[in-house]
């Protein structure tokens, strides 16, 4: 079961990631937020370094795998 907790962002953050979310199909900006977190998490655990993963990531979307 979820548990409801806050998260503060400064309002800049949140209307990109509002956009964002929109953009991408998201029902909330919970929603995206949480995958957001989510995907970093995982990337961590992994231990693949940033620069690493968005390029890969920069190369899935050049070959269409990834929107």
């Amino acid at each position: 079961m979820f548990s409801r907790h806050t998260v503060r962002l400064k309002p800049a953050l949140f209307e990109r990631a509002a956009a964002s979310a929109g953009a991408a199909g998201y029902s909330s900006v919970d929603e995206f937020v949480a995958h957001a977190v989510e995907k970093e998490l995982a990337r961590l655990d992994a231990g693949i370094p940033a620069a690493e993963a968005a390029e890969v990531e920069k190369q899935l979307r050049g070959l269409g795998y990834i929107e």
